[in-house]
C-alpha cells in the first residue's frame, strides 16, 4: 500500500523533457534559430523551448505538447525543464533541497530567458508550485494558471474528497480501473526497470485521469524523462502538504484554475470550498475532461483562458 501511495503522488504529474543541446558553454547553451536552449545548474542540464506568439507564458516542468496551435497563436510559451524531468540530471543531496531551492531553479532560468513580467502556469501539483512562486515573486507574475491542480494536498480533506468522488464514479469506470490494476500486478517483474514499471503504473491509472477511460496513454508517458528519486522527494518532502485557500496563500494576482469533471486524481469538488481570501480566483469546470483539460478540451480551454486574460 505504501508503494501504491507513492505511485499516486507521482501520478499527479504529466511531464516531459525538451530536446537536449550540446554543452559548449559552462552555464548557458542557446539555439536562437530553434528557440531552444539549456541552463546548467549543479551539473544538471535543464532544457527549455520557446514557441508561439502573444503574452509570455512560463510553463514549469510540464509537457508543452499538450497545448494546441490555437494556444500558441495567443501565447508565447516558455516551457522549462526542472530537475525531476531533466534528461541530463546530476543527483544531489536531496536533504538540502527544499521549496526555496525549487524557486531558485525556476528563477535562474527565468533570468536567462529575460522574462520580467509573465503568466506562470503549472499542471497538477505544479500549479500549486506556480501559485507559490507567484507569492514569493509577485513582481514578475501577472497571472497564475493552474491546470488540474488540487486546491489542497496531503491533508485529510484531500484524501476524503478523492475517496468520496471515486466512490461515486460510474461503475463501468471503476470496473475498468480494477481490471487494469489486476493486469498491472500480472505484468510486474523483478527484471522490469524502475522507469518501465513506473510508466505501466501511470497507464494503468487511466480510468482515474482521463475523460475517455479507455485511452491508452503509453505514448504520452514514454516520451518523458523520470528522475524518480527526485520526484518522490519533491512531492513527499518539498510539497508534502498545502491548502491554497489559507489566508497566508492569498495572492493579489488573478488566478485561473481549470478543473476536469472526470478527474479522480484531483477532483473538482476540492474547489467547492469558496476561497474567501482569494477574490481574484476564477474556477473553470471542463465537463469532458479529466486530469488534463488543456489537452482533452484544448479549444475550449484556449477560448476560456484568452477571455479570462482579457477580462483580468
Amino acid at each position: 500500500m505504501k508503494n501504491i501511495h507513492k505511485i499516486f503522488i507521482i501520478c499527479f504529474i504529466i511531464i516531459s523533457a525538451c530536446k537536449n543541446n550540446s554543452k559548449d558553454q559552462k552555464n548557458i547553451i542557446q539555439d536562437n534559430s530553434n528557440k531552444s536552449g539549456s541552463v546548467i545548474i549543479d551539473g544538471s542540464t535543464l532544457n527549455y523551448s520557446i514557441k508561439g506568439k502573444g503574452s509570455p507564458f512560463l510553463l514549469i516542468g510540464s509537457d508543452p505538447e499538450y497545448f494546441s496551435k490555437d494556444f500558441l497563436d495567443n501565447f508565447r510559451l516558455y516551457s522549462i525543464e526542472m530537475r525531476f524531468n531533466a534528461k541530463e540530471y546530476n543527483p544531489i543531496d536531496l536533504a538540502n533541497y527544499d521549496i526555496d531551492s525549487l524557486f531558485k531553479d525556476i528563477d535562474t532560468i527565468r533570468a536567462v530567458l529575460g522574462l520580467e513580467k509573465f503568466i506562470i502556469g503549472g499542471h497538477s501539483i505544479l500549479g500549486a508550485v506556480a501559485h507559490k512562486y507567484a507569492k514569493k515573486h509577485p513582481e514578475y507574475v501577472s497571472h497564475v494558471v493552474m491546470m488540474a491542480t488540487p486546491r489542497t494536498w496531503g491533508t485529510s480533506e484531500y484524501k476524503d474528497s478523492v475517496n468520496v468522488y471515486w466512490e461515486n464514479a460510474p461503475e463501468k469506470r471503476k470496473l475498468l480501473y480494477n481490471e487494469k490494476q489486476k493486469q498491472l500486478e500480472k505484468e510486474k517483474s523483478d527484471t522490469l526497470n524502475r522507469r518501465k514499471a513506473f510508466i505501466k503504473s501511470l497507464v494503468a491509472s487511466g480510468p482515474k485521469r482521463w475523460y475517455d477511460e479507455n485511452l491508452d496513454a503509453t505514448q504520452f508517458f514514454e516520451r518523458v524523462n523520470y528522475n524518480l528519486d527526485f520526484l518522490y522527494h519533491l512531492f513527499g518532502k518539498v510539497m508534502p502538504k498545502y491548502d491554497l485557500c489559507l489566508p497566508e496563500e492569498k495572492l493579489d494576482i488573478p488566478v485561473f484554475a481549470a478543473v476536469g469533471k472526470s478527474d479522480y486524481i484531483a477532483p473538482p469538488t476540492l474547489w467547492n470550498l469558496n476561497c474567501k481570501e482569494s477574490t481574484l480566483l476564477t474556477i473553470s469546470l471542463f465537463e469532458k475532461s479529466g486530469h488534463t483539460p488543456q489537452y482533452e478540451q484544448s479549444a475550449l480551454f484556449n477560448e476560456r483562458l484568452v477571455d479570462w486574460i482579457q477580462e483580468n
